[in-house]
């Protein structure tokens, strides 16, 4: 299918130049022989502008804000990346803010993306609590991703994180691990919240003891895997597996237990969670909880989209509010068996 930039190259002029002809504002612009050139890409493209695609216009700042927890963090830079393909078509710049996982550092960020009179936001992964949100009396639509709205009116994109946690320890546990720990995200963070809950809501439901020594708060940086996995293998009983609440973590993980001389998974086994670009090209492999990353993000920008031009959202993109993680399993976890 066509594209307004597709368009835009076989008549040789901008992306602006194409929305401006389309939405009758070429008067003063643009020559004839200009507007003719247009016209004649669309018909030999077959060129369809969707509805909100012409719809959006007319706004003061064409910007659409982005606060995030953690830019260092590739897991939400491939969130920007899914976010940056869904506007491409849209003339739309991003705005992002990052809060440094501080609850302060989003509240200061809203309220300059106000101060901006932006079109729209997009709140990855927030930390405060939803209904200071929504007391903050924000003028531009709302989007959440990867927080669930509670009682309040936000539109919500997520994925199903107590699913891919208890499915990553349930792993574990059918490998023979019963002395299993978890080395958990920040813990302001509402995502390490869940997955620490679905760690215990497995172990429990699996009749395996819930040790507090055996749960250690991470960073979501892979020097936080490393320290924790220093603190957990040196405990007088250490765990034989460990679920880190994401990849950078579990790469950590599996840098301290290889410095130390233990073998993986023979040893101790590791899972990690997001399928991070790394997770399959590290030694040993990692296994992990795969989100559809880019998907999600690509969701969570359409219905920002609707919303700014006050367009109901269908039932497709209702449905698709909470997605499914899928469990990766590679050599960080699963001792190879003998080939006859």
């Amino acid at each position: 299918m066509a594209t307004i930039i597709d368009v835009a190259k076989m008549a040789r002029v901008s992306k602006t130049s194409v929305s401006r002809y389309l939405n009758s504002q070429e008067q003063g612009h643009m020559s004839e022989d200009t507007k003719q050139r247009i016209q004649d890409a669309i018909d030999k493209l077959d060129y369809k502008p969707s509805n909100i695609a012409r719809s959006l216009k007319g706004k003061s700042t064409n910007v659409i804000g982005v606060v995030v927890n953690d830019m260092g963090n590739p897991f939400f830079v491939q969130m920007i990346r899914g976010i940056e393909m869904e506007i491409k078509d849209y003339e739309y710049n991003i705005l992002i803010c990052d809060s440094y996982m501080s609850v302060q550092k989003e509240i200061e960020s809203l309220q300059m993306l106000r101060q901006r009179q932006i079109d729209g936001i997009l709140l990855i992964g927030m930390n405060m609590p939803v209904d200071h949100l929504e007391k903050m009396s924000l003028q531009a639509p709302v989007v959440l991703l990867e927080r669930d709205a509670g009682g309040t009116s936000f539109p919500s994109v997520k994925i199903d994180n107590r699913m891919g946690g208890y499915e990553a320890v349930k792993h574990l546990i059918q490998q023979g691990h019963k002395r299993i720990a978890h080395v958990t995200g920040n813990m302001q963070s509402s995502i390490a919240r869940e997955r620490l809950q679905a760690y215990r809501d497995c172990m429990r439901e699996q009749g395996l003891e819930v040790r507090e020594a055996y749960q250690v708060e991470g960073r979501y940086d892979i020097a936080s895997g490393y320290a924790g996995l220093k603190q957990l293998m040196e405990l007088e009983e250490p765990p034989t597996a460990v679920f880190c609440a994401n990849d950078m973590m579990a790469i950590g993980a599996i840098r301290y237990l290889l410095e130390y001389g233990y073998r993986i998974p023979e040893d101790v086994a590791i899972v990690g969670y997001d399928d991070i670009e790394v997770a399959s090209m590290v030694t040993p492999s990692l296994t992990t909880v795969r989100q559809p990353i880019l998907e999600l993000a690509k969701l969570a920008t359409r219905i920002l989209l609707h919303k700014m031009q006050k367009v109901s959202i269908d039932g497709e993109l209702a449905r698709l509010s909470e997605m499914k993680a899928e469990l990766i399993v590679r050599k960080s976890s699963s001792i190879p068996r003998n080939e006859p």
